[in-house]
């Protein structure tokens, strides 16, 4: 009877170890990912849009080259009216598995991508936050230049200007007008002009700074303006007004 009872407190030694070394581990920290989904433009959010966390697991068999992977959904959530959800989550210890972040893209439709996160998975047991700047695209619009506070025939203006949403134009552009139609590098006089593309320019919401520099009855002055082109279904007009 003893050396039974000896194999069964083995084979119960063994089956609790096994169970042990085959339980998945779980980092100690949670996983946390912040969504930002907004019009930069509007400065509102993109609100009801699904947003889900994936769990991805290397089930490459050994000696194989060619990659495998599983994946589940392991969290779904909605952005609330600010364009935003968030999410804290365990995540496994071992290199097999990868988390990664998904937005439901059908919402990008007829909107232009300005900024949004970098490719790759998260890290886990640290916090992420995961910012989309969306513009709405197919905005029409004319420009108009106007001197409003004319004084006389000797006014001049010059302006430059850098964009307030677009990283890759954030830096001021040179002083405009640059054109031989102004060989002296300013609107002169009481000037009056609206800028008409042909078919009319199409490009999407935007905002720029603008920097004015002024003279009027012998008087250097400089200001800046914030202009918007949003479009609203109609023909939006970015106003140079001085």
């Amino acid at each position: 009877m003893k050396p039974q009872k000896h194999i069964k407190l083995l084979f119960v030694s063994l089956f609790m170890a096994s169970a042990l070394f085959s339980c998945k581990k779980l980092n100690k920290e949670e996983t946390t990912v912040y969504f930002h989904l907004h019009n930069p433009v509007t400065n509102k959010g993109y609100s009801n849009v699904t947003v889900r966390i994936i769990e991805q697991k290397d089930v490459t068999p050994p000696l194989k080259l060619q990659s495998k992977y599983e994946s589940k959904v392991i969290w779904e959530g909605k952005t609330d009216a600010n364009g935003k959800a968030s999410c804290s989550f365990k995540t496994l210890k071992s290199d097999k598995y990868t988390y990664w972040h998904s937005v439901d893209e059908s919402f990008m439709n007829g909107k232009k991508i300005i900024t949004q996160p970098d490719y790759g998975s998260l890290i886990k047991s640290s916090t992420t936050n995961l910012n989309y700047k969306l513009v709405v695209d197919d905005i029409k619009y004319v420009i108009l230049y106007k001197n409003i506070n004319c004084y006389d025939e000797n006014d001049k203006c010059r302006f430059r200007k850098r964009n307030l949403i677009k990283p890759w134009e954030s830096e001021w552009s040179a002083w405009m007008p640059n054109s031989p139609n102004f060989p002296n590098g300013y609107f002169e006089g009481c000037y009056e002009n609206i800028n008409i593309p042909s078919s009319v320019a199409v490009l999407c919401q935007d905002a720029w700074e603008v920097e004015y520099e002024v003279i009027r009855n012998g008087v250097t002055t400089t200001f800046k303006d914030t202009l918007y082109i949003i479009g609203n279904n109609s023909v939006d007009t970015l106003k140079y007004f001085y």
